[in-house]
């Protein structure tokens, strides 16, 4: 499958440096993005577009 892919006219294989210089949508911070232990995302409004969370509630409950 990999050479298929290697095979197409302008893809390049990315380093990890230039990996890590993706910054994602639009320059957005997608390290901000989180959930709740409600499961609600939590962090800039442009993290309900392209972050989701698992429905369950996660938080310790103390009685």
């Amino acid at each position: 499958m990999k050479t298929i892919f290697f095979n197409i006219e302008g893809i390049k294989v990315l380093t990890k440096e230039s990996q890590r210089q993706i910054k994602g949508l639009g320059g957005n911070d997608l390290s901000l993005c989180g959930c709740s232990c409600s499961g609600s995302v939590t962090g800039p409004s442009y993290c309900n577009t392209i972050h989701a969370c698992p429905q369950i509630y996660t938080c310790l409950q103390t009685s």
